[in-house]
């Protein structure tokens, strides 16, 4: 904060006024096992449903329940093309993670302790009994970070049935686990020709406005 202040004080003054949980990785919930900053995932499906949202009530519905009906069969589609035990896209993001790990010495303390150090001196401690790290990505985000992937390698090393790197991430990216977000179904229905006439007492009327 105090560099930022130096680089900008009026950037420094607005962030300083709300909590660093809302903005700052250090202060984020491990809860929800993501470090995003956006609300990309919100904006995506919002920016899909931009056709249906100037509609009345329940053709929006519709709308909307169409579009889910399709999306899960798009996904079903790439969730039976993929192979291995993580996502693709975490697979992707956890390849990065061990080809960073591979620059990493690690010294054993004979227990669950390890203190991990590069040649840039980056040490940090992890705990793999409870699944932690100094430098929290992994508790953060549930994907054992560079400093636990090379752990796992030493013990493998050194003959401890540590299993490979991927067992030690969390369920939310397990292929299995999208497999089963997905497997439910939206049903499909027929057209409102053949819906029943409602018995609801209630009826809604045009609302009259006027120009001022």
């Amino acid at each position: 904060m105090e560099e930022l202040r130096r680089e900008n004080e009026g950037a420094y003054k607005f962030l300083k006024d709300i909590q660093p949980k809302h903005w700052s990785r250090s202060h984020f919930t491990c809860r929800s096992l993501c470090d995003m900053l956006l609300n990309n995932v919100c904006e995506i499906f919002n920016s899909k449903l931009v056709d249906g949202r100037d509609k009345p009530v329940i053709t929006c519905l519709e709308y909307v329940r169409q579009y889910l009906m399709k999306r899960i069969v798009t996904v079903q589609k790439v969730i039976n093309k993929s192979a291995g035990t993580l996502t693709p896209t975490s697979t992707r993001f956890f390849e990065m993670t061990k080809k960073a790990a591979n620059r990493y010495n690690v010294t054993w303390n004979g227990g669950d302790g390890f203190q991990v150090m590069d040649a840039f001196l980056d040490k940090q401690v992890v705990d793999l009994r409870t699944k932690t790290c100094t430098c929290q990505k992994w508790e953060l985000t549930g994907l054992p970070c560079k400093h636990a992937v090379a752990c796992l390698w030493d013990m493998a090393e050194n003959s401890e049935k540590v299993g490979d790197p991927e067992d030690w991430v969390n369920p939310v990216y397990k292929l299995e686990t999208w497999r089963e977000v997905y497997s439910f179904k939206v049903e499909p229905i027929t057209g409102s020709v053949s819906w029943p006439n409602s018995e609801c007492p209630t009826k809604l009327y045009l609302l009259i406005t006027k120009n001022k």
